[in-house]
């Protein structure tokens, strides 16, 4: 990294968007399991709290229809299986990855990032892991508590008013006021000269989530995109070795 935080992200970095979510449920153990075996370089999985604060990997807002904070984690687990799935606590998915794997680890909400940060903490050093988020206010705090951690403002919401569009293709601010160490830019933004604006302001960019071949090998090209978060970790590690770079 070229600012005045120690150098830890290597380029070219494949990260596992939730797992390999082709191979086997996202945000699952068995879907972790697979990334490792594929040789991904990181792992990126949603962190939310259930009623009783229990720190679940899990991407979405609710489940059947009933929101995640608003439930007790045992009635989660029987809900998740029932459908046939489970999902594991965050410190099963760092007791599991430990020693296997580097995380990326997205904050779904605000108000947990202390508990995060003394969790992750007991199973991984500081330059084994980053934490993202779309909320900036997270980022900040970390930043505050834990000057070391890296962390990512993550760009490209599906829903945005035009102000909040506005501050993801020029999002320099926004970056700055969060303590962003780097940006997770959604794959669209890549225009209008994002990443010549990102490389003046000295912040790697994370790519998110790219499953088309021709945008990995072109993704893999550009020196100034560091990571590509993809569904499809088997084809972009076997794109990268094609051109032969490391992570």
């Amino acid at each position: 990294m070229r600012d005045e935080e120690e150098v830890r992200i290597n380029q070219k970095l494949i990260i596992a968007h939730r797992g390999a979510p082709s191979d086997a449920r996202e945000n699952t153990i068995k879907s972790f399991e697979r990334a490792i075996a594929l040789g991904a370089d990181m792992i990126e999985f949603d962190v939310r709290r259930t009623k009783d604060r229990v720190l679940i990997a899990y991407h979405d807002e609710s489940i059947q229809g009933r929101p995640v904070k608003e439930l007790m984690f045992e009635t989660i687990d029987q809900t998740a299986r029932c459908q046939g799935f489970e999902i594991p606590t965050v410190e099963e998915v760092l007791r599991f990855t430990r020693g296997k794997i580097k995380l990326d680890v997205e904050l779904k909400e605000e108000g947990y990032e202390k508990e995060m940060l003394e969790l992750i903490s007991r199973y991984f050093k500081e330059d084994q892991f980053v934490i993202t988020s779309f909320n900036d206010a997270s980022l900040r705090t970390i930043k505050d508590d834990y000057p070391r951690v890296q962390v990512g403002l993550i760009l490209g919401k599906s829903k945005a008013s035009a102000w909040t569009r506005i501050s993801e293709f020029f999002p320099t601010r926004r970056c700055n006021e969060a303590k962003a160490s780097f940006m997770v830019a959604h794959w669209k933004l890549l225009r209008f000269g994002f990443l010549a604006r990102a490389e003046r302001n000295k912040k790697p960019v994370f790519v998110w989530t790219v499953n088309d071949e021709e945008t990995i090998w072109k993704l893999l090209h550009d020196g100034r995109v560091y990571a590509i978060v993809t569904d499809k970790v088997d084809l972009a590690v076997s794109l990268r070795k094609k051109i032969g770079i490391g992570s």
